[in-house]
C-alpha cells in the first residue's frame, strides 16, 4: 500500500523560507509548500493534492495553492531576527488550517478511503491470528513449566481449584467479589437442583482508598462486609466466605495468595507480594465484632467457570471480557510443574492464565499500532497488560477517540471542527462504541446522540458512518484477539467438546462480540472440536459462593473420612 505521510505540527517539519519542507511546489518549483497536516496515512487524495515520489519519499505537494505570497513575506520578515520567530509561528498557523481546509473538502469517497487506510492496521488477517494462537500457546507453556515460569509473561497460576460444582452443594454462603472501582458483597442460599436465593450489595471505593494504603482498603471492606452481615441478620453466623480478587495473583493454595500487581486504576501501597486473604482476615480481626470463615480466594474468571460449570457439566474455560480481561481453563496436573503441594490423586485443576499481561515482551508488537503504543505511555502501568490493553473495555472507548481525534485533525472527520470533551482522554466511553454499533444498517440515530453528548452537533450521516467504522474496526479486533486466545486453550485441551463460560460488559452489552467470537473460534479449532459460549449469571459472584461450597463439601467428606 502507497501511504502518504503527513506531519501532526507544521513546526516539527524542516523549515525553509517559511514553509515545511513537504515536496517542490509545483508552481514556484521551491521546495516548500504550506499545505500540511496532521499525520495520517491513506492511498487517495483529496483534489488538488498529489504524490511526490522523489528520492523514495511518500510525500504531499501542492497543484494549486498560491504560497509564493506568503513564501515571499516570510523570507522578508525571516531576514528581522526580531520577528523571525513570530513569522514562522504566522506560517506554521496558516500551514495547517490550509490543509485541514484541503482535507475537509474532499469527497465523500475519498475520505472513507482515508478513514478505511488508516484502519487498515487494526485488521488481523488469518496469517496474524495463526501466529497470535502459537505465540499464546508458546507463552501458556512457558507459565506452566517451572523453568521457565519467572520469566514467563502469561503466568498460568495454579487456582488449587481441583473439584468443580456437582449440582449437589446446598447451604448458605457469603462471597466478596473486588475487581473494579466498586465491590460487591453477597448471601447465596444453595438449594434443590440448581435452585438458589441470592441478596447482594454493592459498595463504592473511593479514589483515594484506590491509591492509598492497604490497610485502608481491607479495613474499608471488612467495614462494608461488617455492614452486609448485620443488615441481612447473618451476623453471628459463621459463614463461608469465597473472596473473588480480580487481580493478578500467584496462588499458593486455595486460601493463600499473593497480590503480583495493581492493575484497573488501583495502587494501594503495602498489598503487591503480600497474601490478600491475610489482609483481609487481619482487617476482620482488628473489628473483633463479625466472624467469617474466609475459605477460598479465586479470580472473577475461575468465578466464571465455576458459576457455569454449577449448571453445565461441560464448562471448562471461564473468560472475562470486562473492564479487563483474562481467561482460566481445566488442565491436567501432569502439566502443571508449579503445582506446590498433595493433588490428592485428582488429575485435574483451574489454570488462571492471566492473559492480559501477553505481549509485555513484545510478542505482540507485530500486530500493534501507534494507538495502542500512546494508550500504554499514558496508562497507570505502561509496558504491562499489554494483550489487555488491546482488549478490554477499560481501552476500548480510548482507542475509537484517538483515532476519530487523529481524523478531525486531518480534516477527515466533523470538517475539522472538534469539542473539548472529545479533545480529552477517557471521555469517549466503551459504552458509545456499543451504543453506536447497535444502529440498524444506514441509521445513526444512536450515534448521533453519541456526538452530541461530545459537544460535536454539526455532524452528518457520512460522519457517523466513519465513526462507526473505526468502532467496529477496534470492537472486532478485540473480538479475534480474545478468540485467538480461545481457540489456543480449546485446541491445547483436545476434548470433543467444550463449553466456555464468559462473563464482562464488554461481551454482555457488545451487540456483536459473541457473533464475532464464534466465527473466529470456529475458524481456528481444529477439525472436530466443538465450542459453545455460555453467559455467565454473576460468576464472580455466585462462582465465589459455589467455591467456598466446593471447599465445604470436600472438607466435609475428608472429616468423615
Amino acid at each position: 500500500m502507497q501511504k502518504v505521510s503527513i506531519n501532526s505540527e507544521c513546526g516539527k517539519a524542516s523549515m525553509s523560507n517559511g514553509c515545511c519542507n513537504v515536496g517542490a511546489c509545483k508552481l514556484q518549483k521551491r521546495a516548500s509548500c504550506p499545505c500540511v497536516a496532521s499525520k495520517i496515512a491513506f492511498t487517495s487524495l483529496p483534489n488538488g493534492l498529489t504524490m511526490n515520489n522523489n528520492n523514495n519519499s511518500k510525500e504531499l505537494q501542492c497543484t494549486s495553492c498560491h504560497c509564493s505570497d506568503e513564501t515571499d513575506k516570510s523570507v522578508s520578515r525571516v531576514s528581522n531576527k526580531a520577528t523571525s520567530s513570530e513569522a514562522v509561528n504566522d506560517d506554521n498557523i496558516l500551514c495547517h488550517k490550509r490543509a485541514i481546509e484541503s482535507f475537509a473538502s474532499a469527497s465523500v469517497a475519498e475520505k472513507r478511503k482515508m478513514i478505511l487506510d488508516l484502519c487498515q492496521q487494526l485488521v488481523l488477517t488469518d496469517e496474524q491470528n495463526q501466529e497470535l494462537t502459537r505465540r499464546i500457546l508458546h507463552e501458556i507453556k512457558n507459565g506452566l513449566a517451572k523453568e521457565t515460569h519467572k520469566k514467563a509473561d502469561v503466568k498460568c497460576f495454579v487456582t488449587y481449584v481441583q473439584d468443580l460444582p456437582n449440582g449437589k452443594e446446598r447451604g448458605k454462603f457469603l462471597a466478596l467479589d473486588l475487581g473494579g472501582t466498586n465491590f460487591r458483597v453477597l448471601l447465596i442460599h444453595l438449594k434443590e437442583e440448581h435452585d438458589f436465593q441470592m441478596e447482594s450489595r454493592i459498595y463504592a471505593i473511593p479514589e483515594h482508598i484506590m491509591v492509598g494504603s492497604g490497610k485502608q482498603l481491607f479495613d474499608h471492606i471488612a467495614e462494608c462486609l461488617c455492614n452486609f452481615v448485620t443488615e441481612h441478620q447473618v451476623k453471628y453466623e459463621c459463614l463461608p466466605l469465597g473472596f473473588t480478587f480480580s487481580f493478578p495473583l500467584k496462588q499458593l493454595g486455595l486460601t493463600k495468595g499473593l497480590l503480583v500487581t495493581w492493575t484497573k486504576g488501583f495502587n494501594c501501597e503495602g498489598v503487591v507480594n503480600e497474601d490478600v486473604v491475610q489482609l483481609l482476615k487481619d482487617a476482620i480481626a482488628r473489628r473483633g465484632d463479625i466472624k467469617i470463615d474466609v475459605c477460598a480466594i479465586l479470580n472473577d474468571t475461575t468465578g466464571t467457570l465455576m458459576s457455569c460449570a454449577w449448571k453445565n457439566p461441560s464448562c471448562k474455560i471461564g473468560l472475562i471480557v470486562g473492564t479487563g480481561s483474562n481467561a482460566c481453563y481445566v488442565e491436567q496436573v501432569k502439566e502443571c510443574e508449579m503445582f506446590d503441594g498433595d493433588t490428592h490423586g485428582k488429575p485435574h485443576v483451574v489454570i488462571n492464565t492471566e492473559w492480559g499481561a501477553f505481549g509485555n515482551n513484545g510478542s505482540l508488537n507485530f500486530v500493534r499500532t501507534e494507538f495502542d503504543e500512546e494508550i500504554d505511555r499514558h496508562s497507570i502501568n505502561p509496558g504491562q497488560q499489554i494483550f489487555e490493553k488491546m482488549i478490554s473495555g477499560m481501552y476500548m472507548g480510548e482507542l475509537v477517540r484517538l483515532i476519530m481525534v487523529k481524523m478531525v485533525q486531518a480534516g477527515v472527520l466533523f470538517k475539522g471542527r472538534s469539542s473539548d470533551v472529545l479533545m480529552t482522554r477517557g471521555q469517549f466511553f466503551t459504552k458509545y462504541v456499543s451504543e453506536i454499533e447497535a444502529d440498524e444498517p444506514d441509521t445513526y440515530s444512536n450515534c448521533h446522540m453519541v456526538l452530541e453528548e461530545l459537544g460535536l452537533t454539526e455532524v452528518t450521516d457520512d460522519d457517523c458512518a466513519n465513526v462507526r467504522y473505526i468502532c467496529e474496526c477496534v470492537s472486532k479486533r478485540a473480538a479475534h484477539l480474545v478468540s485467538c486466545g480461545i481457540a489456543t486453550l480449546i485446541n491445547k485441551m483436545n476434548e470433543p467438546h467444550v463449553t466456555v463460560g464468559v462473563d464482562g460488559s464488554v461481551y454482555r452489552f457488545h451487540p456483536k462480540f459473541h457473533r464475532l467470537m464464534v466465527e473466529k473460534i470456529a475458524q481456528i479449532v481444529k477439525p472436530g472440536l466443538t465450542f459453545e459460549l455460555m453467559l455467565s449469571e454473576d460468576g464472580s459472584g455466585r462462582g465465589a459462593a459455589l467455591v467456598a461450597a466446593v471447599a465445604s463439601r470436600e472438607d466435609n467428606v475428608s472429616h468423615k473420612k
